[in-house]
């Protein structure tokens, strides 16, 4: 058997495998239809943000976070479904909960005083499909829950 050339630590450095997730991110807004440039508001070297118009005044949030670190990279996206009201705030926080249960692959979360329906991926391996799956799930949902919050609280639209 040959000798075996050993490798001194130092000399040996980790190359990062897969795809960058800002490309997959702006593969996923071109397939929606919009422009990736005119649709970011925020890029460093942590975090990039874009923000996609749905119509009637609704946004899909898309951030990219932790990008020094390609292990811990997440993508969250989210859609604001209700504004949380000052007055009557626990009602409508309580009928909430207990609509989100319902809820399948995506997870209702309270932001600042919006109520929000959102997906949080790891960047690691996911594809443009997957995007687009998680896309299908909240935007599927949304009228789903706001039709379910708006019976149980009774309100009339």
């Amino acid at each position: 058997m040959g000798k075996v050339k050993k490798f001194s630590t130092v000399n040996i450095r980790k190359i990062a495998g897969g795809k960058d997730p800002i490309r997959i991110v702006e593969e996923f807004i071109v397939r929606r239809g919009f422009d990736p440039d005119e649709c970011c508001k925020e890029k460093n070297p942590e975090t990039a943000q874009w923000m996609l118009s749905l119509g009637e005044g609704e946004e899909l949030e898309i951030l990219v976070e932790g990008l020094k670190r390609p292990a811990e990279t997440t993508i969250y996206m989210g859609v604001n479904v209700a504004t949380v009201p000052i007055r009557g705030c626990n009602e409508l926080l309580a009928a909430a909960l207990e609509i989100a249960d319902g809820l399948v692959g995506i997870k209702l979360s309270l932001v600042g005083y919006f109520l929000v329906l959102s997906a949080s991926l790891g960047a690691s391996g996911l594809t443009v499909d997957d995007l687009d799956y998680h896309f299908k799930l909240i935007t599927a949902q949304q009228t789903w829950f706001r039709d379910a919050l708006t019976e149980e609280l009774s309100w009339d639209g």
